[in-house]
């Protein structure tokens, strides 16, 4: 008499070595996917992403930005990833008389220059400011807008003074 695996040991069998299968080879599969390159678009979303907020952080970046770091109370924490903030990256704010300024001194920290400061609160608020480098200008807002490509500096100018009209007019958050 010969012995032989009935059709529900087979069944059984073959569905154990898939699920271990597909355990195994999702999770190379997570590690294994790049994370997406930090540019002035997404700066903001991957800085939230990956610190979520409970303090207030900031961001910053020397080596002509291509070393970044979170500032979190004591910690500063590098930043893992592909940086991708552009060529000759320029940084700008508007002044109290509504011109447009370059920022070239944001300190130094391990007697590096730092190209780029770019603070987190925990309201949800951040730095404002404008970013002008090889492929563009952008216009990185305060508050609840999203980051945006301009073709020059004069629009993200014009941006930014109409988000300053606007929130001096409280009653358009409440």
């Amino acid at each position: 008499m010969r012995r032989a695996f009935t059709l529900i040991e087979l069944i059984i069998v073959v569905m154990l070595i898939s699920l271990m299968g597909f355990l195994v080879f999702s999770e190379a599969v997570r590690e294994t996917k790049k994370p997406d390159a930090i540019t002035p678009l997404n700066l903001k979303s991957i800085i939230k992403k990956e610190f979520p907020y409970n303090e207030d952080m900031e961001f910053f970046c020397i080596q002509n930005c291509r070393d970044c770091y979170i500032a979190k109370g004591a910690d500063i924490l590098p930043l893992k990833g592909n940086i991708n903030l552009g060529s000759n990256l320029e940084v700008y704010k508007i002044d109290k008389n509504n011109q447009l300024v370059k920022i070239d001194n944001f300190g130094r920290i391990k007697d590096e220059k730092i190209c780029l400061r770019y603070s987190l609160y925990k309201n949800g608020s951040s730095t404002e400011l404008i970013l002008s480098n090889d492929s563009g200008v952008y216009y990185l807002p305060s508050y609840f807008g999203k980051p945006i490509k301009l073709d020059d500096l004069d629009k993200a100018k014009e941006l930014w003074l109409k988000e300053d009209l606007n929130l001096r007019d409280s009653g358009n958050y409440y």
